[in-house]
């Protein structure tokens, strides 16, 4: 018997079958990791959201494994003469994906992230030794799974001939593989194009994973409109936003609270550094009373502010806020207590977060006023409440100031004239609860949405000058003084919820801030945030985090450090804290 030696054709038709069966076997041991991921994601509401979820993990997974065969086994099948060494090979290749997969999906159980180099960075630190040590538990079944491969391998190739008499036995996986991958991807144009968030949510769950949305396509064959999407987003928030679990349990009291009345004051924007000379009686005020040098606004919008201000949270939450339509924590809370409650505000509510999460029930006044015209509705309804009831005013300003006037010096007299007409309506305010001997039991807060710059780069960041705002506090019964700590606008909410309202909850339940009169925070860091960005504001620098795990560090003049190393403890802080309220 003589044994003719293979073609080199036939060695590569045989190991590119035999690559066919591999891949096809390792798309089936990657779906029971593939499928973690909708347990440890919030599973959707609706069938339609359920069945995209299964299909998506069925077409994303085995797509992913058929590129990496393509990509790297079909290529080798060519280039390695040894099938042998090509088992080894697509061993190795095999058992990295699926350990990559394994540390990515406990990861995003852990912080809703998936792996990347500032997460890879944290979880590897040596510093944070019990961190580190729970990732390389994952690396004992590493050779477990080489050698499920490497059988898999030998067994696959030893039964070749007999499995490709059995190939329409695969064809069914293979109609079944397809079918889920352009299906989940048709479904998702469709969720996209009209609001469905039960399947937009599910965007960022799957590793590598970027749901096709085809706008450009369908608002050329009239099936989209883009203005039309654009402001339902304006005003619903990004389809992409994942649900959140807020607050995380009943809020309950200990009592029916201090019954102090509550006046919040907010101003569009405030140039920190001149309020003194800016704004006399604001700053008469503040020399009566508590002052915050170091208050720090939670994000540089008026809607990002208003998430911490009321809701107690960071602004990357304002997304899942307005899809949810969920109320602010303080406003129901304050309802609840059997407040009067009354808000007025300059720019008739513009925010969509007013109407469309905070108070959608709430009769309030659309019409755009002037200061002065604002302030004459709330004497009128001050002289018409009643007496005997605790109640809760919030009263906005805008400032009418056009950040975009060319001269620079024009600008700056703009906001001078603004702020001074808003100075003296704050004033009235003031003149009237004397008036009414309501200081010695009303709580009256002033501080601004966000800061405004007048030199340097005017448009959004999260410099200092842009975040930086005043805080005023009159509290019945507390002595002028002043901290220099870094504060918030979470702060505020935690202070009122456990000091007015005596709620019992942990304030852990309900905010990521801390009393105002805790000397000791927990982290010496505050968060703002504002369009998929986190800053991470500490006494000696900024620390802006993005949505792809990239990050830049700034010093306290908001000048670039390169090169310069984030803090992992500091991190794993803010990525815990940030888990929080997402629902699971």
């Amino acid at each position: 018997m003589v044994n003719v030696p293979q073609s080199y054709q036939e060695k590569v038709s045989q190991m590119i079958s035999w690559g066919h069966w591999f891949t096809l076997f390792n798309i089936l041991l990657t779906l029971p990791v593939g499928s973690y991921y909708l347990f440890v994601s919030d599973w959707p509401r609706t069938l339609a959201g359920r069945f995209y979820a299964m299909l998506s993990v069925l077409g994303h997974f085995s797509f992913l494994a058929f590129s990496i065969y393509l990509l790297l086994l079909f290529p080798l099948s060519f280039i390695v003469n040894s099938q042998r060494l090509l088992r080894l090979l697509a061993a190795i290749i095999s058992t990295t994906c699926i350990t990559i997969l394994l540390i990515d999906s406990q990861i995003f159980e852990q912080f809703r992230l998936h792996l990347n180099f500032m997460v890879w960075e944290l979880i590897t630190n040596p510093e944070n030794a019990e961190l580190s040590r729970r990732w390389q538990l994952l690396f004992i079944g590493v050779p477990l799974i080489f050698l499920a491969e490497m059988l898999l391998a030998s067994w696959s190739w030893q039964k070749r001939r007999s499995l490709t008499k059995r190939s329409h036995y695969a064809w069914p996986f293979v109609i079944v593989f397809i079918f889920s991958f352009f299906t989940a991807h048709f479904i998702h144009i469709w969720a996209d194009a009209n609001f469905y968030r039960p399947i937009t949510m599910q965007r960022s769950n799957l590793p590598l994973s970027y749901p096709m949305t085809a706008r450009s396509f369908l608002e050329k064959h009239g099936l989209f409109d883009r203005q039309a999407y654009q402001n339902r987003r304006k005003q619903q928030g990004n389809p992409d936003a994942v649900a959140i679990d807020y607050p995380l349990k009943r809020i309950d009291f200990s009592d029916h609270g201090s019954g102090y009345n509550l006046l919040m004051i907010v101003i569009d924007s405030v140039y920190t550094p001149t309020i003194t000379e800016d704004m006399p009686n604001v700053a008469k005020f503040a020399r009566n009373n508590l002052r915050f040098t170091q208050h720090i606004s939670s994000g540089n919008d008026t809607s990002s502010s208003l998430v911490g201000l009321f809701y107690g949270i960071s602004p990357t939450y304002l997304d899942g806020i307005l899809a949810d339509k969920m109320p602010a924590v303080l406003t129901d809370s304050i309802k609840q207590q059997g407040y009067q409650f009354s808000m007025f505000s300059t720019d008739g509510f513009a925010a969509p977060l007013y109407r469309q999460a905070m108070l959608p029930d709430a009769s309030l006044d659309h019409n755009k006023v002037s200061n002065k015209e604002m302030i004459q509705h709330w004497l009128i309804w001050q002289n018409r409440r009643d007496k005997e009831t605790p109640w809760f005013n919030y009263i906005s300003f805008a400032n009418s100031t056009k950040p975009d006037t060319q001269s620079n010096n024009r600008r700056i007299k703009d906001y001078q004239q603004s702020i001074a007409d808003i100075d003296e309506q704050i004033k009235v305010i003031i003149n009237k609860l004397q008036q009414q001997n309501s200081l010695a039991n009303t709580i009256v807060i002033i501080t601004a949405n966000y800061g405004r710059t007048f030199y340097g780069n005017q448009q959004a960041n999260f410099s200092r000058a842009q975040l930086t705002v005043p805080l005023f506090i009159h509290w019945p019964g507390k002595k002028s003084h002043t901290y220099d700590r870094l504060t918030s606008h979470n702060d505020i909410v935690t202070t009122l919820m456990q000091d007015l309202l005596h709620v019992k909850n942990s304030a852990t339940d309900y905010s990521q801030g801390v009393n105002l009169f805790n000397e000791n925070r927990r982290y010496n860091w505050v968060l703002s945030g504002q369009s998929g960005k986190l800053a991470i504001t500490t006494p000696t620098e900024t620390i802006v985090l993005k949505g792809n795990g990239n990050y830049s560090v700034y010093d306290t003049q908001y000048q670039l450090k390169k090169q310069e190393k984030i803090s992992l403890e500091l991190l794993l802080q803010v990525l815990t804290e940030m888990k929080r309220f997402i629902a699971d």
